[in-house]
């Protein structure tokens, strides 16, 4: 269903969840971002949502945004994009900024796309003529490994490096194995990620997670989100990784591994046990999240590792209505997506 056909192609959606998960579900660039629930689980972090779909006839969506969106002062708007629009990106034309600024009622709007597909010329040419810029201070990272889950574990065993395979061996000194965490607890999780974050101190940047954001993603993700765990023989955690599932492919969602866990390498046990949890969920790829080989090496080498092979998005692009405002605002995005 639509609701107020403010152009000829773009119009609002008014569905109910499962139909817009449904609708999504038909393009080749659908992911987890785009989905219902994450717009629920991010409405406890102060979004809004709005979505948008684009028809060629008038009957089959060729395009879709599911769009987060925060109100400023002086009738403004930011408007957060993540994992797209999805489909036809010709379509993303100055309307599509256009029919969010009338049905929000603002006189200020900033919008960011954030395209979770390959990197491609002739689609930044598209962006770029409909007045589309790339950003240049982004908010997440161009460019994911994902571990094809295409054969057996001991088929995907042979992609790994010869050091991913000798600390996952390892790992298996472990006297407790790894398992599949049924009844996760949201304060064992946040504590965890305490310990990481004291632990590794990275400058400038925080690893915790406050209980309320890790709370809401079990509530919400329920059997869709699947968490492994290991913890050593007196009951101390070691590691904990977790995914959400969606549409064939897992998302990388958790990764927390405390200073013991390090030493005995248990996340490399945990990862791979994940896999082949998702492996046998029917699972056809993991996507590894976000990386960056240069500020972030070691968790590059340790992906990288997994056999997982690199996807470079189109990555991050703004524009605004009017067209000044996005000097502003462009500033003020990486404060307001959380």
């Amino acid at each position: 269903m639509r609701l107020g056909a403010l152009t000829l192609d773009w119009t609002v959606w008014d569905g109910t969840s499962f139909e817009w998960n449904k609708t999504i579900s038909q393009f080749n660039d659908v992911n987890v971002y785009q989905t219902s629930e994450w717009a629920d689980h991010k409405s406890a972090s102060g979004w809004s949502v709005v979505r948008l779909v684009c028809s060629d006839d008038g009957v089959r969506e060729v395009a879709a945004a599911q769009c987060l969106y925060r109100r400023g002062p002086l009738k403004t708007v930011i408007i957060w994009v993540p994992g797209g629009p999805m489909g036809d990106l010709s379509k993303v034309t100055p309307r599509f900024v256009e029919i969010l600024k009338r049905h929000l009622i603002v006189s200020f709007i900033y919008v960011r796309l954030s395209v979770m597909r390959g990197v491609n010329p002739d689609t930044s040419t598209q962006l770029t003529s409909h007045h589309w810029h790339k950003s240049s201070l982004t908010v997440g990272a161009n460019s994911s490994l994902v571990h094809n889950l295409d054969v057996e574990q001991s088929a995907r065993l042979t992609r790994c490096t010869s050091n991913w395979k000798r600390n996952l061996k390892r790992s298996s000194k472990n006297t407790t194995p790894p398992y599949v965490w049924v009844n996760p607890d949201a304060a064992s999780l946040s504590l965890a990620y305490s310990q990481m974050n004291n632990f590794k101190k990275i400058d400038g940047v925080s690893l915790t997670r406050p209980i309320s954001e890790l709370q809401s993603v079990i509530k919400i993700f329920g059997g869709n989100l699947i968490l492994v765990r290991s913890d050593d023989a007196e009951g101390n955690l070691l590691a904990i990784r977790g995914v959400i599932c969606f549409h064939k492919t897992a998302w990388d969602f958790i990764a927390v591994t405390t200073p013991l866990g390090r030493k005995s390498y248990a996340s490399h046990a945990v990862f791979w046990m994940l896999a082949e949890e998702c492996f046998e969920r029917g699972m056809k790829q993991y996507d590894l999240g976000g990386i960056d080989p240069l500020n972030n090496r070691g968790v590059y080498d340790f992906k990288k590792g997994t056999g997982s092979v690199q996807v470079d998005y189109q990555g991050e692009w703004d524009s605004s209505s009017p067209r000044w405002f996005r000097v502003v605002a462009s500033r003020l995005i990486s404060r307001k997506v959380s």
